[in-house]
Parts: structure tokens; sequence; C-alpha cells
């Protein structure tokens, strides 16, 4: 085009004073463009009639060249909106010859003849002599299809990602469903939101609903709050009988879309299931009429089904709560009846301290159960264990110190250490630290070994001097004996002159390294 062009200017400035003969020259010798483009060329006098129009534009536009020479063109491609601008732009171009658009790509919409708007990549340049400007359009209509179909894949990932997140991390029903609501209602753009909880046969309102323009909701609000949706009945009731999502395109005219006179054009909703069952129907709406949207069907199913993971996962959790309170009322109960048994059996056999050593290891045991049971028996501080253990054997709180890190031993090691604890403490109140007045106890731990194993030492201070013992009771066996065992470490008691010392060396859970 660039050789035609400069071809063009040669033969206008060789003598040729008739504007009409040159713009003529002109277009012959365009045509083998027009003829070639992949693009749609439009030629356009300066007056805005148009002088070309080649056969991609004939099929873009739907207007034959035949029909179009000579018409403005303002009246042909460009949308109503825009035209008073195209108008004054080629008026002041004429006048000044100062322009705007001309020599750059630029993305505008242009309308054909039946009227559909719709965008184009548009680029104009002129003729020699400013007798004809020259534009090539392309339809882009594919390419921001496109574009905003992987733009909305996109938001749906992320979205699903946010709300999947939020199903894993929360027990608030609640929160997860108002998450779903905002979610769907940010990548639809509708402005309204509402979900209905299922009780018993009916769907009941929640206080859950979004709302992009604040207020604008009161009167469906007001309108739902009179009508029991049964199976069947709205749009609610639609979804609730067929277990299925339900469009609705025109409210306005729909049978069985009771909320009427409230302007509102369209609208969906699908069920919240949890194994199975429905449990909830979120429901949302729009002022346009709108058809359905398959796609955006298959994104709220899963979206429902990330929420009823929440309520399958509280209702497992509360169940699980209730069987291991049940087994720790069991466990209590059977050793109130081992306590019993023992009692009888120690009953003119035995000397009352030995009885009473005897119920309070057992409500050592019964402490560390109880600590478990509030940490659903999976793992319990060990700031925790330590103090239960101090206050189980009456101890002054104010006379044992305790310095370390914050950390959960597994079930097994925190059953273990309590009674271990228990029995330091049972003897330091007896014959150690705790005998005397002036006596303290100094429990201190931290991590050694690059993190990997605990070590925790039980210092007593100004209690009555120690000596070894002769033989070992049964206390200290369990302690350096079956402590060790339980733990997987190593037990050491140091019977010091200043006070007993005992360090206890474990290896740490995985988790808390």
């Amino acid at each position: 085009m660039g050789a035609n062009l400069r071809r063009l200017r040669w033969v206008c400035t060789s003598g040729c004073a008739d504007a009409i003969k040159c713009k003529s020259l002109m277009l012959n010798f365009l045509q083998p463009v027009l003829e070639t483009a992949l693009d749609a060329v439009v030629a356009m006098a300066p007056d805005g009639t148009v002088a070309a129009w080649n056969a991609v534009a004939e099929q873009v536009f739907g207007w034959t060249e035949a029909e179009v020479l000579g018409r403005p063109l303002a009246d042909l491609i460009i949308p109503q909106q825009h035209r008073e601008a195209h108008r004054a732009g080629l008026e002041r171009y004429n006048r000044t010859g100062r322009e705007t658009i001309l020599n750059r790509r630029i993305e505008i919409t242009a309308v054909d003849r039946a009227g559909r708007e719709f965008p184009v990549e548009l680029s104009i340049t002129t003729a020699p002599d400013r007798l004809l400007f020259i534009g090539f359009l392309r339809d882009i209509t594919a390419r921001r299809e496109a574009e905003a179909r992987l733009q909305r894949q996109a938001r749906e990932a992320q979205l699903l990602f946010e709300v999947a997140s939020l199903a894993t991390s929360t027990n608030s029903f609640e929160d997860a469903l108002r998450a779903c609501l905002n979610a769907i209602c940010d990548l639809t753009g509708w402005p309204l939101g509402h979900a209905l909880l299922l009780i018993g046969t009916e769907l009941v309102s929640m206080s859950v609903w979004h709302d992009d323009t604040k207020g604008a909701a009161d009167a469906l609000r007001e309108a739902t709050e009179q009508i029991r949706f049964t199976s069947g009945v709205g749009l609610p009731g639609m979804v609730l009988a067929a277990g299925e999502p339900i469009w609705i395109a025109d409210a306005a005219e729909a049978s069985q879309f009771p909320r009427k006179g409230l302007g509102l054009g369209a609208a969906f909703g699908f069920p919240l299931k949890s194994e199975g069952r429905i449990i909830a129907v979120l429901e949302f709406f729009t002022y346009d009429r709108v058809r359905p949207d398959p796609e955006l069907m298959l994104v709220v199913r899963t979206l429902g089904e990330q929420v009823g993971r929440v309520l399958e996962r509280k209702r497992t959790e509360d169940h699980q709560e209730l069987l291991l309170h049940e087994l720790n009322h069991r466990v209590k109960n059977m050793l109130s009846i081992v306590q019993s048994v023992a009692m009888q059996t120690f009953k003119g056999a035995a000397p009352r301290e030995a009885i009473r050593t005897f119920e309070t290891r057992l409500g050592a045991l019964a402490a560390a159960h109880d600590l478990l049971i509030a940490e659903n028996w999976e793992a319990a501080s060990l700031q925790e264990i330590v103090s239960k253990a101090g206050l189980g054997c009456g101890a002054d709180r104010d006379r044992i110190r305790t310095e370390g890190p914050e950390l959960r031993l597994h079930a097994r090691a925190a059953v273990s250490l309590s009674l271990a604890l228990h029995e330091l403490c049972t003897n330091a109140v007896k014959y150690g630290a705790l005998s005397t007045e002036g006596g303290r106890i100094h429990i201190a731990w931290h991590i050694v070994h690059d993190g990997t194993r605990l070590c925790l030492v039980w210092q007593e201070q100004g209690g009555p001097a120690v000596q070894p013992p002769q033989a070992r009771g049964f206390g200290s066996r369990m302690i350096e004996r079956a402590l060790a065992a339980e733990l997987g470490g190593k037990v050491e008691l140091h019977f010091l002159p200043e006070g007993l010392r005992c360090v206890i060396e474990a290896p740490l859970p995985a988790e808390d390294r």
C-alpha cells in the first residue's frame, strides 16, 4: 500500500489539477489493497461520505458497496452516541489539519446493518493531499469474548479457592454462607443474594443477605418474611422440590414467583447439600431480565458443595465431642468404681495414708483426662499439665515457679507426665522442699538438639537435706522406668543434698518441631 500511495503522490504532483480525477486515480491504485486485504477497508472522502468499500467490509457490516458509496459513513457504521464527535473531529481536521487518531491502532465499537454494536480494532491513514481517509477495521468480538472468558475462569478459580479455604478453616455455617453469597454476587454482578435454612419441611429465611445497594433489599426481605416456602412454593420451594438449581429469566412473568412488584428482573437459586440431603437454599436476584447461564450453574453447584462440607464437618466434630465427653464420663465412673473397690479392699488391712495416696493418684489421672478432653484428646499444653499437677497435690501456687516455651504434648505423653509430676509434687509435700515453710520448686523446660527433643528439669530448693534412699519405692520406679518408656526418652533422679533434681528428656512430636 505504501508503494501505491507514493506513486499516487507522484501522479498528483505532475500537473493534475482536477481533485475528482485525482481521487479516481487513487481509488484505482487502491483497488488491489481493497481486494486482497484481510480486514474491512473503508475509504472516506473529506466530506465524510464513503468512497470505497471492500468485500470484507460487506461481510462485516452487511452493506454492499453499491448501497454505501456516496453516503455519510457516520450513518452506516458509527454508533449513535459517537456520531456527533465523529463529525466534529472531521470538521476540525479539514479546517486545521490537527489530528488525534490518525496512524494509530485503537479499539472502539461499530454497528452493522442490523444495528448490532460490536468491538472493532481501527487504524486510519490518509492518502496524499488528504483526498481520502483510509480505515482498516477488524471485528474483535471473538477476541474480546475469549479474554472475558479467561478473566471469568480466573475469577471463578479464585472464588472457588477462597470459599474452599474458608470451608476448611471455619466452623461457622453462617460465615460460610455469607462468603458464598458474596462470591457469587461478585462473579455475576447481581446485587442481591439470600440464604434460607431447611427446618423440617420448610425453608426459613436467615439473616444472611448480600445487598450491594444498602437498603435496596428491604422490600424483598419484608416480602420474603411473609411467605412459607415449602416444597414447590416460590423459587426456594421449586429448588427444594427439584433438588437442582432453578433459573427464572423473567421474574415479572413467572407464575411461580410470588414476590412480584418489586422491580426484579431475573432470579436463580440452588440447593446446598450435606450427605446428599438439602440443608439450605441460596437465591440471587437482579433487576434485568437475564437468560440462563449453564456455565454459572456449574460453578455455583461447586461452591454449594464446598459450603455443605462446613456443616458436614461441624456435625462430625459435634458428634466426636459428644463421644469424647461420654468416654470421659465413663472413664471417671470407672475410676470411682476402682476407688471404691480399693477402699473396700484396703479396709482394715492397710493404713489410711496408703488409701489417701492411692486416691490422689487416681485424682491426678482424672485431672489429666479432663485436660485432654478440653483439647479433643489430641494434645495438651505443657504449662497446663505442670499447673494442674502442682494444684492437685495441694501445693501453694506461689511456691512453684515455672518457665519455658509454649508446647503441646500428645495424649499419651500428657497422661504419663501428669502422673509423674503428681508423684514428684506429692513427694515434695511429704518429704521434700514443700514440707518446710521456706522450700521452693523450680520447673523449667526447653528444647534441645536442634529442636528435636524436650528437656524438663524439676529442681527442689530450701527443703530438708536430701539423702539417697536405700530402696526405690513405687513412685520412683514409675517416674524412672514407666515415664521413660511412655515418652520414648530418659528420666534421671538426682538426690542432691540441696534438693531433689529430676531431669526428663524426650523426643518432641514432629508437628511441634
